[in-house]
């Protein structure tokens, strides 16, 4: 490539300018440039989600939806290079104005779809590197009170009892459920994810090694980790005595002694879904 100046100095200046011009990142995406329209960016950048394949499925959707309904409606009529840092400072603090929660996750799928760009050398930088940082509201950690907890067993422990309930007579699972929450202060997919052999009661303990999903248009499943792939929530947890009784009770109700059955599950064996049991603490507190 050759330019020419009228002086010493404007030609080495005009050789830069053409290299801008005809912005020399090697165009290793295949047809994607920074000329290219934003929406051939997150296509091509799930499309390598879906290849690399290292994301749970309830994430990799998430990660859509997040990118179909708060990113793309603001950015799908721009090209990469008109997407700079002022823009998408203006764009996410707008976003948080109305809610931090959006503002965040738009975040970080804007920062993802652009940094696979920048990887694949389409664009120089990732603006959302450079943004102001998101500032939420300070919330206080919520917290149930002794008498709350203990409203919340009687509330159960009534309805269990088969009062006011039409259907299969309760069979004591929503107890123990909520007794294994409070005694490990796991999430409830994780809870629900325990299997017999995660079990030990001479400690008494209990290992947290997964979680229930329920994809999108797919079964309800344990995935065999929890929400995210970190060694440190793979974790064995004391049990304090009244967890351990539920539990026991529990094993105890089982059918079956193979050591990958779930605790908790439904009456043919299967996997219950988080939004059930959210669903049935809720009836019988009522």
């Amino acid at each position: 490539m050759q330019a020419s100046g009228d002086t010493a100095v404007a030609a080495p200046r005009a050789l830069k300018a053409k290299c801008v011009d005809r912005n020399l990142i090697a165009p290793s995406a295949g047809s994607l440039t920074a000329d290219s329209p934003f929406p051939d960016l997150v296509a091509y950048w799930l499309e390598d989600i879906d290849l690399e394949d290292r994301l749970a499925i309830a994430t990799r959707q998430l990660y859509e939806r997040d990118m179909r309904t708060l990113v793309l409606p603001a950015f799908k009529d721009l090209t990469l290079r008109e997407i700079g840092v002022a823009r998408c400072d203006q764009f996410l603090k707008r976003l948080a104005k109305d809610s931090y929660s959006k503002a965040k996750h738009a975040r970080v799928v804007l920062r993802l779809a652009v940094a696979l760009a920048v990887r694949h050398e389409v664009l120089l930088r990732n603006p959302v590197d450079h943004v102001a940082r998101l500032h939420g509201d300070a919330r206080m950690p919520d917290a149930f009170t002794p008498e709350e907890i203990t409203g919340i067993r009687a509330a159960i422990a009534y309805w269990e009892a088969g009062r006011d309930v039409s259907g299969p007579k309760p069979d004591g699972r929503l107890g123990a459920i909520v007794e294994v929450i409070l005694g490990t202060s796991a999430r409830i997919g994780e809870v629900l994810a325990i299997r017999r052999r995660d079990i030990d009661l001479s400690v008494p303990s209990v290992r947290i090694s997964g979680t229930i999903i329920s994809p999108k248009g797919e079964p309800t499943t344990r995935q065999d980790h929890p929400k995210t792939v970190k060694p440190r929530l793979l974790r064995t947890i004391r049990l304090p005595g009244f967890a351990a009784t539920a539990v026991q009770r529990r094993l105890n109700q089982l059918n079956t002694i193979d050591p990958d059955a779930l605790l908790f599950c439904s009456r043919e064996g299967t996997p219950l879904t988080t939004i059930n049991e959210h669903a049935g603490v809720e009836l019988a507190s009522q």
